[in-house]
């Protein structure tokens, strides 16, 4: 066992951490993203590794959620922050990025029967058989190609390696294509499809929520917030453009649900793009939304910007309870 490991579980089963945590009572609480959940043990093709976490996993720390926090909302989460008033005593937010199915089959039932709810963050146009996820198709198209060399418009070309291993390739391919526009990345992943031979359609059948698993996850006390019709970076793209994608989104999910909605995500494909800036901020606001949440590490403190609200990712290295317990702890004591 690592020493770190070691120290790390010692703090968090002699509750040390927790009477530490005792004195810092300025934190109000913090806020979890997911993103895709697993059925066995082999990965999907829609979304990276790095983001999916089994459904065990899951229904492990969820039951662990239920016993040592209070699960709120994130409209709680703003209404506190707006009001100046306190959260309950471990407040603890609950949220899933982009709109898997995945969160409506395997999350949705996990957290009906322990009297939770959370909020999904949807990236509409690819829902109900729209065009997939774009990340989704790059990452399908990478592992699916037949040759080992793609060239891309504009660009160079792109060694896949062996199948099996293109993990590397798949996020060079997707850093590669964050920064253009909606219609440049369309049109180029159009291209390297055809050439490829992949079948997008058919890779990626049912990875997304549908309009009626979104009212029946609205319909049980879920948040439906916007995350962009098609995953685009809202900072990187003309101002044109973000506004058009991020009002999109919020009223196709308004006309869906009959319900406001004023809460985001900022879609975010890793590597060292900025996703999220004053610019963004500014609006939002202007559109109405009332909070945006990061990617950003750290615990929710008073007076902390609704429009740019910390997460801790829930990625695989934190899937044992013990661990998730442990950077929860940590992330109280450095807030």
């Amino acid at each position: 066992m690592r020493p770190v490991g070691f120290v790390k579980r010692v703090l968090h089963h002699s509750g040390l951490l927790a009477l530490a945590r005792l004195r810092r009572q300025r934190v109000r609480g913090l806020v979890l993203r997911y993103h895709a959940l697993t059925e066995g043990a082999g990965d999907v093709t829609y979304a990276d590794p790095s983001v999916c976490l089994p459904i065990e996993a899951f229904r492990l720390q969820m039951a662990f959620v239920r016993r040592a926090y209070n699960v709120v909302s994130i409209e709680a989460v703003v209404r506190a922050l707006e009001s100046g008033k306190p959260l309950p005593p471990r407040a603890l937010a609950i949220t899933f990025d982009d709109g898997y199915a995945d969160n409506h089959r395997l999350a949705f039932p996990v957290l009906r029967r322990l009297g939770m709810t959370a909020a999904v963050y949807v990236s509409t146009a690819s829902l109900d058989g729209g065009p997939p996820l774009w990340m989704a198709a790059v990452r399908a198209l990478v592992l699916g190609a037949q040759r080992q060399v793609l060239t891309l418009p504009g660009m160079e070309p792109l060694i896949l390696g062996p199948l099996g291993r293109r993990g590397p390739a798949v996020r060079a391919l997707t850093r590669l294509l964050v920064p253009l526009s909606a219609t440049d990345r369309t049109e180029r992943l159009a291209a390297l499809t055809g050439a490829a031979g992949v079948d997008l359609e058919r890779e990626l059948a049912g990875a997304m929520l549908t309009w009626a698993q979104v009212r029946e996850l609205a319909a049980a006390g879920w948040t439906i917030g916007a995350h962009t019709a098609t995953h685009v970076n809202v900072a990187l793209a003309p101002a044109a453009e973000a506004e058009a994608e991020i009002a999109a989104s919020r009223d196709a999910i308004e006309k869906a649900i009959g319900q406001s909605v004023v809460h985001f995500a900022y879609p975010n494909t890793g590597g060292k793009h900025r996703y999220f800036d004053e610019a963004a901020t500014a609006l939002l606001r202007r559109l109405g939304f009332r909070s945006a949440v990061t990617s950003r590490p750290g615990a929710l403190r008073p007076g902390a910007d609704p429009l740019a609200l910390p997460r801790i990712g829930v990625s695989p290295r934190l899937a044992a309870v013990s661990e998730l317990a442990t950077a929860l702890e940590i992330q109280r004591l450095a807030a």
